[in-house]
């Protein structure tokens, strides 16, 4: 991405060293990790700035291509290419085994299956879950024309989040009907006619809001609201900075999100007994250094980003999901007696190197397959698309 949007691929190559450092340091440099690990959770704080960057951005890729079909197409196109390539990566070399194959390969297809109880292929897909069902609750909150909601929104969650939490529910098996309500919804939403689109996005938020209230792993039954929240948070930053809306919905968003994140934080360590002063600076720390990387990321948008810097956002999504790929099946290489920076180099040079590969044969033809297809659409049904702006 370049241009005015240049300083958020910079954000994700912040974001993505975050996880990859707390990954890794559990292998090498695992004495750097016991001190930084007291004062900061370096992976958390990674994916929460993700999300932070992924609810900005989004409502600007819908109000580019103006209607649902070209998003879910550019979505779909976006996503699912790497995300496939990862898990068949893991199960072709024998890192994924389950005794419902069946259910797991549905329950992987709509990319819903960490809320849906379906063990993980590769344990950092549990982020996509949460991109997914923000991309649906956008797409639900466009087709009734609540879309510039956001910062209200945002707000509703973290109260929710609060109220509720610990939130856990039974977790029944829903794959089958998911997958089905998904399908429907979806088909229902980009048919491009005013009324299925309202039944379609209706459809797709009752389930987004089922499997929000009753689908929450127990790693997340803290933040899980929370994690939506933060999304929504970004979305009213970047409809005040658009003039969309004032900025009172957003800073009251930032404010309430913030708080809620510390309580839910705090009282899950208490639920634990670990409510120190060292462990409640950490939360604090955490919430700052993505909630400041952003700040100063946005402050600095008009600034150049750094090459090399530019250069890991571009290949984030790779790095994501390649370099926890790589744990999952080399993990003897790193628990081996090797020096440390030794074991480290030849690491990430595996991962920077299959991410640029995979980024070129796998990411830009699907993304360039994307456009022509929109492109094929804009020209032929431009009469029939849906009228809303944002």
């Amino acid at each position: 991405m370049s241009g005015r949007w240049g300083w958020l691929d910079g954000l994700r190559a912040v974001a993505v060293l975050l996880v990859v450092y707390a990954h890794l340091t559990r292998y090498v440099f695992t004495d750097l990790r016991a001190v930084t690990g007291e004062w900061l959770h370096a992976g958390p704080a990674g994916v929460m700035l993700f999300f932070l960057v992924s609810g900005y951005i989004i409502p600007a890729s819908l109000e580019r291509h103006g209607d649902l079909r070209a998003f879910w197409i550019s979505r779909a196109l976006r996503l699912y290419p790497m995300y496939l390539v990862a898990i068949a990566a893991v199960v072709l070399l024998g890192g994924y085994t389950t005794s419902q194959p069946v259910t797991a390969a549905a329950g992987h297809a709509t990319m819903l299956p960490f809320l849906l109880d379906v063990p993980l292929v590769t344990p950092v897909l549990w982020t996509l879950s949460y991109e997914m069902v923000f991309y649906l609750l956008v797409t639900a909150l466009f087709t009734v024309r609540l879309h510039r909601a956001s910062g209200p929104i945002a707000v509703l969650l973290a109260v929710l989040a609060v109220a509720t939490a610990p939130l856990a529910g039974p977790r029944p098996g829903l794959v089958p009907l998911a997958a089905v309500v998904l399908m429907i919804g979806l088909g229902l939403v980009v048919s491009r006619r005013r009324a299925t689109s309202v039944a379609g996005g209706l459809l797709l938020g009752g389930l987004v809001v089922a499997l929000l209230a009753i689908g929450q792993d127990p790693a997340h039954r803290w933040d899980g609201l929370l994690i939506v929240a933060v999304m929504f948070t970004g979305t009213a930053i970047y409809r005040a900075d658009r003039g969309q809306t004032g900025w009172w919905p957003a800073i009251l968003a930032i404010t309430v999100v913030a708080g809620a994140l510390l309580a839910n934080w705090i009282a899950e360590l208490h639920a634990l007994g670990a409510v120190t002063p060292r462990y409640v600076a950490r939360s604090v720390i955490t919430l700052l250094v993505f909630g400041g990387a952003f700040a100063i990321g946005r402050l600095c948008r008009e600034r150049r980003t750094p090459r090399w810097l530019s250069l890991i956002g571009v290949l984030s999504y790779s790095i994501y999901l390649i370099h926890h790929v790589l744990i999952q099946i080399g993990h003897r290489f790193l628990e081996s007696a090797l020096p440390g920076p030794v074991i480290a180099g030849c690491y990430l040079s595996a991962v920077f190197g299959l991410s640029r590969l995979t980024h070129r044969y796998v990411e830009t033809p699907a993304q360039l397959l994307g456009r022509r297809a929109r492109a094929r659409q804009d020209g032929v049904s431009e009469p029939t698309r849906l009228k809303e702006t944002l």
